[in-house]
């Protein structure tokens, strides 16, 4: 039996397109406000949110190789059921990204402060995934429109 293709990437290139990714995700935020500041300082505002996002960027990116070189391959070779899985596991994964990303503005905030709702951040991560999978489609990359990768 052939083994399929893995998605292999060295670790350093995985964290430094992690880390550029997430400060400018970071500085967009900022500079929309879409946090507010209350009474903390713009610094540390700035390093709630990179913190919070490459909780997000970072664990994202492992749970999307996990699916693409593991889980993908035990799955009917059904193209609804590809998508359709692939939508339910995105949602899925947004559950464990949402807490971390919880915890680590708890530990920065002098108080309790939330996110929001875990499956409200669920709809926006699959909206997230769609977006950037539709960029690596514009950029003749594999992607979820073009074959469920």
């Amino acid at each position: 039996m052939e083994t399929p293709e893995k998605n292999t990437e060295p670790f350093i290139q995985t964290v430094i397109r992690t880390i550029i990714t997430t400060t400018i995700i970071a500085v967009m935020l900022i500079w929309l406000h879409v946090f507010p500041a209350g009474d903390k300082s713009k610094l540390t505002l700035f390093e709630m949110i990179w913190t919070a996002i490459f909780c997000i960027v970072f664990g994202g990116h492992w749970l999307e190789l996990l699916f693409i070189n593991y889980l993908k391959f035990a799955l009917p070779k059904s193209i609804l059921v590809l998508y359709f899985t692939r939508i339910a596991y995105w949602f899925l994964c947004s559950i464990p990204l949402f807490f971390m990303a919880d915890l680590m503005i708890n530990l920065f905030s002098g108080k309790a402060a939330h996110l929001g709702q875990w499956w409200t951040f669920g709809f926006f991560y699959i909206g997230i995934q769609l977006i950037m999978q539709a960029i690596m489609h514009i950029r003749y990359k594999k992607s979820f429109y073009n074959g469920v990768y």
